[in-house]
């Protein structure tokens, strides 16, 4: 017969469970406050980290006191860790048992189920989960100090960042996204590689950072290339960068000087505004900047673009409308009126010690680019800028140096927003971050000289708080619902009759039906098909990634070879 669950326990966590045996002690000294105190400031800059482990049953932990009270901050601090080696699992360990130990005197115990990941090695976890206690226990012996943070976060960038890194594809925009998932539950799994399928079926995405299959392989191919994807603007119309093309200083010099200065110098196949130079104004700053520009070049080649006034403004583009807009203003210190800019530079600088390291902003000590970026503003080292006013540390904004955003998406003039919407169409991009320079962003790009400089595919989305607001909106028209496709699930002894006719009951609807048991599979025509695949967990997720099915019955039990096909 039926069952009353909407869906089969399984399909709650696709990644897979693992079950293991945990034996801890608790340290003499504990003092959970201080542990507190640590798990608080490491939950820093980790929104919706929800990790809330429990005991799922009280009695089980019943007279263990202590052990029971740290077991669930060891849980919670290997929660913390999971975003921060960027594992993007977001379920809570189950405690199913906690005990003394029958061979350790003073020792505990306990049975916990963990959430794994598709195609990343339980090893990961599991060590994840060592270091969870590990630290649990540092914490609650070392008071939170000035040196005693430097001396965790080392731990953490050791034992955590380094390692879970390499063995983990994702980018940035990653795990705000599928957090986001998450929260609006919409399931998703691995497939590897760092892309991951949200959703089932026929309403299924697949994501890799914050494109899709949407996006072309030729509008990635374009948008890579500066010069191409320029190209590709103009002759469209838009307003697209001038610039050249060139591998030899000498030639930077000829064409900067038939561009004219001041010029923009730039690595031509590397993003993040990486080696990017501005506010070239004679041969001596541009044989810098090329050196530095084709020192980052993989293929050694340079180039050199009229600069034009203005500042950066991101159009996040996603499925031929605006999400959201930006103004990127550079790493800048905001002035109250009474310390100087190296005083609030130091301020800041000093906060963010006492930050965790994935917590903290790009800013860095003066240097001779920030003394340059803030000569051009008209600030000095030690001006004392007015209240609200900002004293810039780096002339562009730029993933390598960070900056500031000012969301403008209720300020673009319809003009940039349809040029934007364009130029992503051009180059077959859903999803598209359009970079324009702008003085105004409410003035049309053809009254004031404005160009779209880049048009980036996979733009980061979830960086800042501006951004994470918006990836709820981004899923919403991505994916439709939930991402949820029917799935009914009946008794294979006594319910294949039931199961057959609910099948037609759904093909009648309209739906692509497919029926699976353990071992055999009907599709949307009742037509038996071949899988490599054994087990009703396997044969159902298989079905899951298939973008022709649109609702599921399945055959708990035994298989149903008594079935007509």
């Amino acid at each position: 017969m039926k069952k009353t669950l909407a869906y089969p326990s399984f399909l709650s966590w696709l990644g897979g469970r693992f079950r293991c045996s945990l034996s801890f002690e608790v340290p003499a000294h504990l003092d959970l406050a201080c542990l507190d105190q640590w798990l608080d400031e490491l939950g820093q800059g980790l929104p919706g980290a929800r990790f809330d482990s429990r005991v799922v049953s009280a009695e089980s932990a019943a007279g263990l006191g202590l052990a029971s009270t740290f077991l669930e901050r060891c849980l919670r601090m290997y929660g913390l860790l999971l975003p921060i080696g960027r594992l993007p699992v977001f379920e809570t360990p189950t405690v199913f048992s906690l005990n003394t130990h029958s061979q350790r005197e003073g020792g505990y115990l306990a049975e916990v189920d963990l959430h794994l990941l598709d195609h990343v090695a339980k090893h990961y976890c599991l060590t994840l989960l060592r270091y969870a206690f590990e630290l649990s226990k540092w914490a609650g012996l070392n008071p939170p100090s000035p040196q005693a943070r430097q001396e965790l976060y080392k731990l953490i960038d050791q034992k955590v960042v380094k390692p879970l890194h390499q063995a983990v594809p994702a980018g940035k925009s990653t795990l705000p996204v599928l957090r986001a998932a998450s929260e609006l539950g919409i399931p998703y799994f691995h497939l590897g590689g760092g892309v991951y399928q949200l959703g089932w079926g026929s309403r299924a995405r697949c994501l890799d950072r914050s494109s899709s299959e949407l996006d072309s392989a030729i509008g990635a191919r374009l948008s890579s290339d500066k010069i191409n994807a320029a190209r590709v603007l103009r002759v469209a119309g838009l307003p697209a960068p001038v610039h050249v093309l060139v591998h030899k200083a000498n030639d930077a010099l000829t064409a900067a000087r038939g561009i004219g200065f001041p010029v923009v110098v730039k690595p031509s196949d590397q993003d993040r505004g990486e080696g990017v130079t501005v506010d070239i104004v004679d041969e001596a700053g541009l044989n810098a900047a090329f050196a530095v520009a084709q020192d980052l070049a993989a293929n050694k080649q340079v180039i050199v673009e009229r600069q034009v006034a203005g500042i950066c403004h991101r159009l996040f583009i996603a499925r031929g409308k605006l999400l959201y807009a930006v103004k990127r203003l550079p790493m800048s210190v905001q002035g109250d009126g009474r310390q100087s800019v190296a005083e609030l530079v130091n301020a800041a600088l000093a906060c963010q010690q006492n930050q965790p390291p994935w917590a903290r902003s790009e800013i860095r000590a003066i240097d001779d680019l920030a003394v340059a970026a803030l000569k051009r503003a008209g600030f000095t080292p030690d001006s004392v800028p007015g209240s609200g006013v900002w004293a810039p540390l780096r002339s562009i904004e730029s993933t390598q140096w960070g900056g500031i955003d000012e969301e403008v998406s209720d300020r673009i003039h319809p003009d940039n927003l349809a040029a934007a919407i364009l130029a992503a169409r051009l180059l077959g991009l859903s999803v598209a971050g359009v970079d324009i320079i702008t003085t105004d962003i409410s003035v049309p790009w053809h009254e004031n000289g404005s160009i779209i400089n880049e048009v980036n595919f996979a733009p980061l989305l979830g960086g800042g708080a501006i951004s994470r607001r918006y990836i709820p909106g981004f899923l919403k028209d991505l994916i439709q619902g939930d991402g949820r496709i029917p799935v009914e699930t009946f008794d294979a002894s006594s319910g294949e009759a039931a199961a057959l006719a609910r099948r037609a009951a759904l093909t009648g609807q309209g739906l692509r039906c497919w029926l699976t048991s353990a071992d055999k599979t009907l599709d949307a025509q009742g037509r038996d098909i071949q899988l490599a695949l054994m087990g009703l967990e396997n044969r159902v997720k298989a079905l899951l990634c298939r973008d022709d099915v649109d609702a599921l019955v399945l055959l708990s039990g035994s298989g149903f070879d008594s079935l007509s096909t």
